[in-house]
């Protein structure tokens, strides 16, 4: 975030799969391409960590990035939910707080920010590596990780966004377990869970579905998105190919940038 800004509203982590809701800080071309620089970074350091942990190498995530944009509060406030309540969804525990892979609720539901200390690598590489006889836990450093508030939210005080956050949390956590317990099923718990293997194939195979243009409460919103997309594409497609050509002065649309000037000289 040091390096490509973003507003990062949340951060959770399944088993095997993250849910995140990252805004850039604006529509202008800088802080849409630190948002794509952002994504391509942080899953290239998850993958690289995770491989490292495991012992193997190669790709690690099993399609591209599916990012898909909110287009209204509330369709956003869905999201949230959806993303910090998954773990419950699906069984793993009963409620949220007893999960102990990488969550945002304690943040959103404290106000409590977390800190986390990691080696400056590049720092011990430029003081000299191996041949400054410094141990590379002489260049650890901590961090905070913050989070935005929703754009909904913003007008609330802290607190009440908190309590707000922790009642909703509650209602979807008795949903789950009322559904849990009508199909006969209960949460796994912590012994269950730690046999789990996260590259284990799941019990029924997993159908894939496609893609949603956008979330959106409305299908009026939805469709109005639609639109605006289609628009926006002929735009761009149009100033792409003009740029291609060599027309300099050709008019991108806002929110986008122009593709890589690449010349060839004879």
């Amino acid at each position: 975030m040091e390096k490509y800004p973003v507003k990062l509203f949340a951060l959770d982590f399944n088993i095997n799969h993250k849910q995140d809701l990252i805004a850039p800080i604006s529509d202008a071309p800088e802080h849409i391409q630190a948002f794509a620089r952002f994504h391509q970074m942080f899953n290239s350091l998850v993958a690289r960590g995770i491989n490292k942990y495991y012992g193997r190498e190669g790709a690690l995530f099993s399609s591209r990035n599916r990012s898909t944009e909110a287009v209204d509060d509330i369709s956003l406030e869905q999201q949230l939910f959806y993303a910090v309540t998954n773990v419950s969804k699906d069984g793993l525990v009963d409620g949220v707080a007893h999960w102990k892979g990488f969550s945002s609720y304690k943040q959103l539901a404290t106000g409590e920010v977390e800190k986390f200390s990691y080696i400056d690598w590049t720092a011990w590489h430029k003081a000299g590596g191996l041949k400054n006889g410094k141990k590379p836990e002489a260049f650890m450093k901590t961090v905070r990780v913050k989070l935005s508030p929703l754009p909904g939210w913003e007008h609330m005080p802290e607190h009440k966004r908190q309590a707000y956050f922790r009642r909703e949390v509650r209602k979807l956590e008795a949903q789950y377990r009322e559904q849990r317990e009508r199909e006969g099923r209960s949460a796994m718990g912590p012994r269950r869970l730690d046999k789990v293997d996260p590259r284990d194939n799941p019990k029924e195979p997993f159908i894939r579905t496609r893609k949603p243009i956008c979330h959106a409460a409305t299908k009026a919103a939805a469709e109005a998105y639609r639109e605006a997309l289609r628009n926006f594409l002929d735009q761009y497609w149009y100033a792409s190919d003009m740029w291609q050509r060599g027309v300099r002065d050709v008019e991108f649309p806002r929110g986008s940038y122009k593709p890589p000037d690449i010349r060839a000289a004879a």
